[in-house]
């Protein structure tokens, strides 16, 4: 059965933990940012239009897959602070800056 309990995992680090959390929750902040992105750049990718198209569109899709591939760096970098990351929609918009 999975614990869906948000709670501190026990991670090695150097960081005690006031600063571990202080870490988790400026990456919490950078992933919702991040997300925000991600979103809008498929947003433009899904409607540019015009004689450029088709560079446009490959050249937002490419970035949105390395936009995307961060975000999962930074989720699981904030996991081995010993906390949680960002879980739902609204804990995103939160956050965001």
């Amino acid at each position: 059965m999975t614990n869906n309990n948000a709670s501190a995992l026990p991670t090695p680090s150097d960081l005690d933990e006031c600063a571990a959390m202080t870490v988790a929750d400026a990456l919490k902040i950078i992933l919702a940012n991040s997300y925000a992105i991600y979103l809008k750049t498929k947003n433009f990718h899904w409607h540019v239009s015009g004689p450029y198209f088709r560079d446009y569109h490959l050249l937002l899709d490419e970035q949105a897959a390395e936009i995307l591939a961060v975000t999962d760096a930074i989720a699981e970098r904030a996991r081995k602070t010993g906390n949680g990351s960002c879980r739902d929609e609204g804990k995103i918009h939160s956050l965001r800056s």
